[in-house]
């Protein structure tokens, strides 16, 4: 058999949800013995081509062949039978089960029908040293952090005879060395055992430190793609946010300390409607975020716009409590702040709304009103009696500021998606914050929905003792939102505040693109 017909061909490949095109005649090739790098907007396809091509999806029209061979995929087992893992962003390893059991998992070894325990552990510490993982074969995968978690699922995946190795965002939650070890393993995997590896990857830095081929996506198109030797950095980055704009120097942009020394009409256009520091974060380090700086002030809405793993979402839950801090210093209204925990930011004021609502945000079984009133039950508790009338009324009160329709007394999975969310933000009236977390507010609604929850932040923002964070990834959506907008990339923030009258939507993926160091020399 010819080279050109070894590995695995996405030929043609388009899919449609409802009135969405997420692919279009998508042609990829995955060869042994390469890595493929797969780079992409927010929503440009990558996701849904890795679902296609790993079996958990089936295209509208196209072929997929394997060495030259037209094959249809028909689940995830197909597609690991033929030689296809895919290791997702959300790992699916047994928590219950430690790594010497979540490796053999469906492959024991067995002599006479009994489990051979010892010589499984034995076989597994001897395949993680050969990826230099010191891990005892005995440990639940529970008691391991979410970086050893993601490189046991790839050593798992290889030996389950893994010919073709998706990784989808592999590095996000990696530190420094463990990304290192992650790319110098997927390039000797490749090289050595002729795996063909497609990493999708927003960090340009690890693409081009190993891929041999790299293919961007834009609005589920292919836009590019070509050896990585022939294909600039910058003819990536133009693609991928569209147009030929070159890497201009985006105006509008100050740092921190300019915002602060100079004038209000010269740090925005519009009217501040209060220049007192809400939240000041001082070089703020966790396990996944660098060095975080940056500032929200009183009654103004701060859009924080970043990829897939830039550390948005961290960032809101580290300040909200749920994530530990290793260091830096943070202020809350002038006064030092510590988040311990979600309970210690609730009573200082901080009302957090999670982007996956569903999975975190409520109780689906409890009613509206229950839901509302839970992270401020104490307030309606006399002599260890919980007054449930009086928090029925208060509950009641807010979702009439919200104007949730719906029955408020069933059960919040009776509600639509947008009158969810609306009662996540009369919870969040009720608390009386003074910080308003908010992780994709508008994620899963429809465009009535949207425009009245910007509505909802923008009241609840109206004071000058209040103050939002909005995380958002549509472009057109932050701009329309926030009064400052601040860019996240790769963990790290570095306090440079950019004014949404002088950005286009184009302008905040390519800065989200661009390194640090570009940007701050551009910006200099």
């Amino acid at each position: 058999m010819g080279d050109e017909l070894r590995g695995l061909q996405a030929l043609n490949i388009s899919k449609r949800y409802g009135h969405t095109q997420a692919l279009a005649s998508v042609n990829l090739s995955l060869v042994p013995g390469q890595v493929h790098g797969l780079v992409g907007h927010n929503g440009a396809g990558k996701s849904t081509l890795l679902r296609i091509l790993s079996g958990a999806e089936s295209a509208d029209s196209g072929e997929l062949a394997l060495d030259g061979r037209h094959v249809h995929l028909g689940s995830p087992r197909e597609a690991i039978e033929s030689g296809v893992s895919c290791v997702y962003q959300e790992l699916s390893l047994v928590d219950d089960l430690n790594v010497a059991q979540n490796l053999f998992l469906g492959r024991e070894v067995r002599h006479r029908m009994r489990l051979q325990l010892a010589e499984m552990e034995r076989m597994t510490a001897t395949y993680l040293a050969e990826f230099d993982l010191d891990i005892p074969p005995t440990t639940r995968i529970r008691q391991l952090p979410v970086a050893q978690r993601q490189l046991i699922e790839i050593v798992t995946a290889l030996h389950r005879d893994a010919r073709y190795l998706l990784l989808d965002e592999p590095t996000t939650s990696l530190e420094a060395s463990q990304i290192e070890l992650l790319l110098v393993t997927a390039r000797r995997v490749a090289r050595e055992r002729g795996v063909a590896i497609l990493l999708v990857d927003h960090r340009l830095d690890e693409i081009y430190a190993v891929a041999d081929h790299i293919t961007a996506l834009r609005n589920g198109r292919v836009v590019i793609s070509g050896p990585s030797s022939e294909i600039g950095r910058e003819d990536v980055i133009r693609v991928i946010v569209g147009g030929d704009q070159q890497a201009q120097p985006v105006p509008g942009a100050v740092r921190v300390e300019q915002v602060a020394a100079r004038t209000v009409r010269e740090a925005d256009a519009r009217d501040r409607a209060s220049d007192e520091l809400a939240l000041t974060v001082r070089h703020l380090q966790t396990g996944p975020l660098h060095n975080i700086t940056l500032e929200a002030r009183a009654g103004r809405i701060l859009g924080i716009y970043g990829l897939v793993g830039s550390g948005r979402t961290e960032f809101l839950r580290a300040v909200y409590g749920s994530e530990r801090i290793e260091s830096g210093e943070l202020r809350l209204f002038g006064e030092p702040y510590v988040p311990r925990d979600p309970e210690a930011a609730i009573k200082v004021g901080i009302a957090y709304l999670s982007e996956e609502r569903k999975n975190d945000g409520f109780v689906p079984r409890l009613t509206a009103t229950s839901n509302v009133t839970l992270p401020v039950l104490q307030r309606f508790e006399r002599w260890k009696t919980l007054r449930l009338g009086e928090a029925e009324v208060a509950a009641e009160s807010a979702l009439g500021r919200v104007e949730v329709s719906g029955n408020i007394h069933a059960a919040m999975e009776e509600l639509s998606g947008g009158n969810q969310q609306r009662v996540l933000f009369a919870r969040a009236v009720l608390q009386e914050p003074r910080l308003l977390l908010l992780d994709e507010p508008t994620k899963g609604v429809d465009v009535g929905a949207k425009q009245a929850i910007h509505d909802i932040i923008r009241s609840i923002v109206s004071g000058p003792k209040i103050a939002a964070i909005v995380v958002c990834s549509e472009e057109e959506e932050i701009l329309d939102l926030a009064d400052d907008v601040m860019v996240f990339r790769h963990g790290t923030c570095d306090g440079q505040v950019y004014s949404p009258a002088t950005l286009r939507p184009g302008d905040l993926p390519r800065l989200a693109w661009t390194s640090i160091d570009q940007v701050a020399s551009e910006a200099s």
